[in-house]
């Protein structure tokens, strides 16, 4: 009787699953296509419409908003797994943040926690919005898990606690989608959009995790990451369609020092099983140990706060249409020929046709495998974890800390590297009184940071210099390039000091939670002699933009008794309220001048800035405006049909034209390297850019050859006619009439080859000609010397550390003068460097009269990526330039102008 009443209850549990199965919606019944289909995208409506109604239709599901984006579109969360581990997240956290921290609990406790405990992933989808697959697959991710009844799901789902985000990127996602239906069915079907698919940042985007400036990245971190502690973030890309048809770990060298070494171990061994699951179900083309090192952070948080970061990298299409590629047509790279068989490449893929199902297919293989290998090792995986904590807490080599001084430059950038740290949840401190560490004395107020915590490699990286190893290509031959950029010393970045230390530190301190600037300050005085404010920060800038918007009338001191650049506002009515406003908003100390200064100056206006915008996208330009955006600096957005417009006079007094390849500016062709967003600066083969990059002989589904979607020369994808062409001689010329008219022209690292070329003045690249053999940096800090007393370098000290990316670099002659540049062969300070030889003498920073205008031309990018805040200053300046002429102060603040060609009138000024 006992056997039948258990078959009949286990029947009507198993009719109960059924029949809750099928009331659950499917992608295909939601979309009315499954993902995957040819020409067939669902957008970000779409996709959190559909994951918040698989929320309310399963109790395996759970759907947060945990945000907006920069847009204000929601950011979400799709957390999966068993129905009584989802009633109980909050225990499972507490246990993960236990096991995270080994400071908190002893190794008996964590015993138990392991025993009791989850392995948690964290999956992230389309960070690079043209990536577009992942965000199709997310849907059959979580429907398979919410439906499935198989063994290896129930035991996934008991096991194992899933954070999916679905889109790192949702306002990328919505933009592809809508460009990629918008042109569907026409010759420009499966072309890139020709803006950023991030508001800001492009590609760029997965180079935020070391500065979290973005809005996605903080609720990346700080809403997942950091409160979830994973033990595997399994990250979803892309790559270009001729090589393998996905990659996996284990990475190629070198790896940072600071990742633990059983992460490497456990990364190699999941990436390695992952790989051969997937080849077992037949799939060809699958890769390990090819292509990407694991150096920067910028790209990876997770590994340095100990757990796994697995990569899959898979062959792409034309956004959703299909391609075909002839086995002839593949291609090689580092670690691989995609037409030969070898250890880490063991079934070379046929050529043929490709598909988004394809891709769809592969990474469900991938992300299953993944998964139940963490349920399978639940019990490794965080015994593991804890163990890598224990061993960061008991760390023996050293330094054992940084110590950054009280006593710095920026008291804002200061503030800014200790929130990065606070944000990447290392343990800061701040001494209530002096100390005495490796034989030096140090302030009340300084900074610790020990390294002996669970996220002491994440400070270390950040902190210290980075000496990236010479790896031949192979034994005694040429130097392979490294994969990306080789340094990352946000200190000498941000020009704030940090010295590390070998000695224990014993002081009184207080934990760090948020870190302040120094508190502006305003010297209010009645002499009627106005005001000064040292120019040395970049808050003194944001300061002087914010003053000229106010239609004040200023002016930045060159003569004696004055460091040069000094800002002095005169006494002016209702200037005390004004500089009060700023005094609250800006770190700056606004003193009484005690007497009206005399001698030469200039009198400054707030600059009329345009802001170039190529049809080739420029990530470069992204970041210039989200730093105008963030500091109140007012731009316009200029385009190439603005430009050839003329009459740019009559609207700008500068224009900046960010990083981009000359190519791209004057005739909207990508340079050379292929890349991406047409930036030429960085030309790592892969990671999410070449997405975009379809080798030479792929065709879409008509036929048409895919080498260049952004309709270069190789063919189709063509992008639509209006957004072709560059400049164009009618664009080039109009810049000239500017110039010659009185206008400024400023250019970033490649854009400044579009006027540095031989026999066109009196700039020239001196490194036109140089084989990538024999010059090669991919983005190292090197030192350069500096003319402080010239107007573009006003605030700066004598030597500075720039973050230098294969830009050109000048010689100057004739009426143009160096502002900046190399006096040392050997001028590297944290990276890595070939042929640093052929910078000795040449310049970085350089500026030449044209008409009655000029042209300023930087060799790197003054702004990079809004880390390397010790050279905005220079950025600055030279927009500010473009607004300034020179004059006379007689001492009772009345001004004479100097006649000049430089500026463009000598009225005088009173």
């Amino acid at each position: 009787m006992k056997k039948i009443v258990s078959s009949f209850l286990l029947l009507v549990s198993t009719t109960t699953a059924v029949m809750a199965q099928k009331q659950i919606t499917s992608p295909e019944a939601a979309f009315g296509f499954k993902p995957g289909t040819d020409r067939k995208l669902a957008d970000w409506t779409e996709l959190t419409a559909y994951f918040k109604k698989l929320g309310t239709e399963s109790d395996r599901i759970r759907y947060e908003e945990i945000g907006k984006t920069t847009e204000g579109r929601p950011f979400i969360t799709v957390t999966i797994s068993a129905p009584e581990n989802l009633a109980h997240l909050a225990h499972y956290q507490e246990i993960q943040q236990k096991l995270a921290d080994p400071r908190t609990t002893s190794p008996e406790e964590a015993t138990k926690l392991i025993a009791e405990g989850k392995t948690v992933i964290v999956v992230t989808c389309n960070v690079h919005a043209t990536e577009i697959a992942s965000s199709q697959s997310a849907t059959e991710f979580a429907y398979q898990l919410a439906t499935g009844d198989t063994p290896r799901i129930r035991s996934i789902l008991h096991n194992v606690i899933i954070v999916l985000v679905p889109s790192l990127n949702p306002d990328g996602q919505q933009l592809v989608v809508d460009w990629y239906k918008k042109y569907l069915g026409t010759p420009y079907e499966g072309s890139n959009p020709v803006v950023l698919w991030h508001h800001y940042l492009g590609h760029d985007d997965n180079r935020d995790w070391s500065s979290f400036t973005q809005v996605e990245t903080r609720l990346a971190v700080e809403k997942v990451i950091n409160p979830w502690h994973p033990q595997i973030l399994y990250d979803l890309h892309q790559m270009g369609s001729n090589g393998p048809r996905i990659y996996l770990p284990p990475w190629v060298d070198p790896i940072d020092p600071n990742v633990d070494p059983i992460l490497v171990e456990s990364m190699n061994a999941l990436g390695t099983n992952t790989a051969l699951e997937i080849g077992q179900t037949g799939k060809q083309g699958v890769l390990i140990h090819g292509v990407y090192d694991f150096w920067s952070p910028l790209r990876d948080y997770i590994a340095l706060h100990n757990g796994l970061r697995v990569l899959t990298e898979s062959a792409s299409v034309d956004i959703a249409t299909p391609i075909n590629i002839p086995f002839e047509k593949l291609d090689r790279g580092i670690g691989y020929d995609a037409k030969v068989a070898a250890w880490n490449f063991p079934d070379p893929w046929k050529g043929g046709p490709w598909h988004l199902s394809d891709i769809v297919d592969y990474q469900l293989d991938a992300f299953f495998s993944i998964a139940n290998n963490a349920a399978e090792f639940r019990e490794r995986y965080l015994s593991n974890f804890y163990q890598v904590g224990v061993r960061a807490i008991d760390r023996k080599s050293g330094p054992y800390a940084y110590v950054i001084p009280a006593e710095q430059a920026d008291s804002a950038t200061t503030a800014r590297l200790i929130n990065i740290l606070r944000i990447g949840e290392v343990d800061v401190e701040r001494a209530t009184s002096g100390f005495d560490a490796d034989g030096k004395h140090y302030s009340s107020g300084s900074y610790i940071v020990r390294l002996a915590q669970p996220y002491g490699g994440f400070a270390k990286t950040l902190l210290e210099i980075q000496d990236y190893p010479n790896i031949p290509e192979y034994p005694g031959g040429p130097l392979q390039h490294p994969y990306d950029v080789t340094a990352q010393t946000l200190p000498l970045l941000f020009g704030v000091t940090a010295v590390p230390v070998n000695d224990r530190i014993t002081v009184a301190s207080s934990k760090v939670d948020v870190a302040k600037p120094a508190p502006g300050h305003f010297d209010k005085s009645s002499n009627g002699n106005g005001y000064l404010i040292s120019d040395k920060t970049n808050s003194s800038l944001y300061a002087l933009f914010a003053l000229l918007a106010e239609d004040l009338k200023v002016y930045r001191l060159t003569g004696s008794g004055f460091e040069p650049g000094t800002i002095y506002i005169p006494q002016q009515d209702g200037l005390d309220a004004k500089l009060a406003v700023i005094a609250d908003k800006f770190p700056v100390d606004i003193r009484a001048a005690s007497s009206s200064p005399a001698g030469s100056a200039l009198l400054v206006r707030l600059p009329r800035i345009a802001l170039y915008q190529s049809w080739v996208p420029s990530m470069d330009e992204g970041w210039t405006r989200w730093i105008f955006d963030q500091n109140g600096i007012p731009y316009t957005r200029l385009i190439d049909a603005d430009i050839r417009k003329g009459n740019l006079n009559q609207r700008f007094d500068v224009i900046l034209i960010p990083d981009n390849s000359p190519g791209a500016i004057t005739s909207g062709r990508r340079g050379s390297g292929g890349e991406s967003t047409g930036s030429p600066s960085t030309t790592p083969p892969v990671e999410g850019r070449s997405a975009n990059q379809k080798a030479q002989g792929a065709t879409n589904a008509h036929g048409t050859p895919t080498a260049a979607s952004d309709g270069a020369a190789a063919g189709g994808p063509q992008v639509p006619p209006e957004f072709k062409g560059g400049l164009g001689e009618e664009g080039v010329a109009s810049l000239k009439a500017f110039t010659q008219a009185g206008g400024t022209i400023v250019t970033l690292n490649k854009a400044s080859q579009v006027y540095a070329k031989k026999n066109a003045g009196g700039i020239e690249n001196a490194l036109d000609g140089i084989d990538k053999k024999a010059f090669f940096i991919p983005g190292s800090i090197l030192q350069v010397s500096v003319d402080p007393s010239n107007p573009i370098a006003f605030g700066s000290t004598p030597t500075v550390p720039i973050f230098y990316e294969n830009g050109p670099a000048f010689k100057v002659t004739g009426n143009a003068h160096s502002i900046a540049s190399f006096a040392t062969d050997k001028p590297l300070l944290s990276g890595w460097i070939l042929g640093g030889q052929l910078l000795k003498g040449t310049s970085v920073i350089a500026e030449e009269p044209v008409g009655k205008g000029q042209i300023i031309l930087f060799g790197f990018r003054p702004q990079y990526r809004a880390q390397s805040e010790i050279t905005y200053k220079f950025l600055f300046n030279a927009l500010l330039s473009s607004s300034s002429r020179a004059v006379t102060l007689d001492g009772s603040s009345v001004a004479r102008a100097l006649q000049s060609s430089t500026f463009k009138n000598d009225e005088s000024d009173k």
